[in-house]
């Protein structure tokens, strides 16, 4: 450990993705273990659905903050596995609505246990250490930042003041 702690920030990307990487693949073994036909990629618009019954891609990709084109590929997909289905929409037959079909219900109804346990056990595992519990507020706000603050630009303009002089080491 004492490698990501001598890199500090300069290796936060690299962290969370390892920390990501681990716990979508515990989460992975979960529903291989528990025979549920269900990726972890596929969670963003599970839980949308499962909350908001049906949506377009375009509200979908504003809630998730991702590409309309990205949307429609993960739709097609589980439009493939006959998880979800287009809807048309009562109001503006033009605009297509996504749900599920009865089979995306089904496996809704296997995963409800698996996210309950889930957030339970994260909810446990924060509470472990000092600082942990604060890491999803931790987390809202460097978002926050980044969404506000360019990082590219940021940096681009501490390389042209060390440029300028300052030599501090990192």
């Amino acid at each position: 450990m004492s490698f990501y702690k001598n890199a500090g920030e300069l290796i936060f990307g690299t962290r969370l993705k390892r920390i990501s990487d681990r716990f979508l693949t515990d989460v992975s073994s979960v529903y291989k273990k528990m025979g549920i036909p269900f990726e972890v990629s596929w969670f963003p618009l599970f839980y949308l659905l499962h909350h908001q019954s049906s949506l377009s891609v375009t509200e979908i990709a504003k809630e998730l903050q991702i590409t309309h084109s990205a949307v429609s590929q993960l739709v097609t997909h589980l439009e493939k596995k006959n998880l979800v289905e287009f809807i048309n929409d009562e109001h503006d037959k033009r605009k297509r609505i996504i749900g599920f079909t009865d089979r995306g219900r089904e496996i809704m109804h296997q995963i409800e246990p698996v996210w309950k346990a889930l957030k339970e056990t994260m909810q446990s595992f924060l509470k472990q250490k000092q600082n942990s519990s604060r890491l999803m507020q931790a987390l809202d706000e460097t978002e926050e930042t980044l969404k506000n603050e360019n990082l590219c630009e940021n940096v681009l303009k501490n390389i042209k003041k060390y440029q300028e002089g300052s030599h501090e080491t990192y």
